[in-house]
């Protein structure tokens, strides 16, 4: 029986994803871009940075991994945000018991996704976001 094509609802939308882990990267691709977004990878904060060089108008959200070797995610949301005006951030992170996410989680739940996720959750934040 043929599965129901998937609505672009998510059609026109940019989105950088962060992860240090490329499963979930790819993951993410797999999930969104079907949906009509069209999805950049960066690895770490600096590639996610270097990638924004001349591109800034382009990019509607960035999914960020809240622990990541070099550049934390929250300290590359904040670069990120002041790069881009406007630009919506949601968190991922499994490591739900620091006091930056806990804060986080209190003041915006709206804005992290915990690891592990379902594929539903995060098309409905991604969503809700944009």
């Amino acid at each position: 029986m043929p599965s129901e094509p998937i609505a672009p609802v998510l059609s026109g939308q940019t989105i950088l994803v962060v992860d240090d882990q490329a499963q979930i990267r790819s993951l993410i691709r797999q999930t969104l871009e079907p949906r009509g977004a069209v999805i950049l990878e960066a690895a770490n904060g600096r590639e996610a940075l270097a990638m924004l060089k001349g591109h800034k108008e382009m990019f509607t959200l960035a999914i960020v991994d809240f622990l990541m070797p070099g550049l934390s995610g929250l300290d590359l949301a904040a670069q990120l945000t002041r790069d881009v005006p406007g630009l919506k951030i949601l968190y991922m992170s499994s490591a739900v018991e620091s006091i930056a996410m806990e804060s986080l989680l209190r003041r915006s739940p709206e804005l992290v996704l915990v690891k592990p996720f379902t594929l539903e959750q995060l098309i409905e934040r991604v969503r809700s976001l944009l």
